[in-house]
């Protein structure tokens, strides 16, 4: 649980920083109001007990409670995921509510924001528009210059009315707790690999599950992830081996096992193209690499 008390200023309800997401953090909840943007890379977005590829350009506005986590898709350096972050306490957005009133849309769904009940939302922003807004709101919060804080809410404003517009382009984007960026059948596939994905599951198990052919699975499959069924089961295998590898003691053989390989040779492999570790090296490297107080 993150607490606002451990960033705002006592009389500033805003707080903004820069991450490069790793796999060691853990997913978090936490009592303030969360807009998070993807400025770099690409990788996925855990969100409650549910997963979604994202990429450069996604924006999610995440209520109080909302228990999340990026990863990236490797842990390459030169493959970062980075992730803009601004969070406000519900005062901040109360006024932007009142700002905004002649905006029914983008009132609405801040309402729903402020009042919370597991609805959130995502965007995508391919024309890079809010990447400038909240690099110009990153640099003013951490220079400090003068009038900042008035620089700074008239920024975050602006954010705010280009993501109504961006609701009113793609007439969607609202998400709740029980919804997803996909299809109905796509969500369900999703939920399999994310709660058995220890399990022998294969493509005729999946489409069988989704009441689709195989080749109608895969097309949809690879259309709603980016990935195709084989590649998306194989990169959450080697997350939970990664979470495992720094939180607990078990070895790495029993950590394989756990994730659903018996092949030790194929598991270092595929671990070390995923990650671009071994799995001991990124246990040395990430173990005492816990989230920071700083981290959103």
């Amino acid at each position: 649980m993150l607490s606002g008390t451990r960033f705002f200023q006592d009389d500033f309800p805003i707080y903004l920083n820069r991450e490069i997401e790793a796999f060691h953090l853990r997913a978090h909840v936490h009592d303030f109001v969360e807009l998070c943007l993807v400025e770099e890379g690409q990788g996925y977005h855990f969100i409650g007990e549910k997963s979604f590829p994202v990429q450069k350009g996604d924006v999610f506005l995440l209520p109080v409670g909302t228990l999340h986590v990026f990863r990236p898709l490797s842990a390459r350096a030169s493959h970062p995921l980075v992730v803009c972050n601004c969070i406000f306490k519900m005062e901040a957005l109360q006024e932007l509510i009142h700002s905004l009133s002649q905006d029914a849309r983008l009132q609405d769904m801040l309402k729903k924001t402020y009042e919370g009940g597991g609805c959130w939302f995502q965007f995508h922003d391919n024309r890079n528009r809010l990447v400038r807004l909240f690099n110009e709101a990153y640099i003013e919060f951490h220079n400090k210059g003068d009038n900042y804080r008035v620089l700074i809410k008239s920024l975050l404003l602006q954010i705010f009315i280009v993501i109504g517009r961006l609701a009113g382009e793609a007439n969607t984007g609202i998400y709740s707790k029980s919804s997803a960026i996909i299809s109905e059948k796509m969500e369900d596939a999703l939920e399999i690999i994310n709660c058995r994905y220890q399990e022998h599951l294969t493509l005729e198990m999946m489409s069988e599950q989704t009441f689709m052919s195989v080749r109608q699975f895969q097309k949809l499959f690879k259309q709603a992830t980016g990935k195709t069924f084989n590649h998306y089961l194989q990169h959450v295998r080697i997350l939970k081996s990664c979470e495992l590898l720094v939180n607990t003691s078990d070895s790495v053989r029993q950590i394989a096992e756990q994730v659903g390989y018996a092949d030790m040779k194929f598991f270092h492999t595929l671990f070390r193209k995923i990650t671009g570790e071994s799995p001991l090296r990124y246990r040395q490297l990430y173990r005492n690499m816990r989230c920071t107080s700083n981290h959103v």
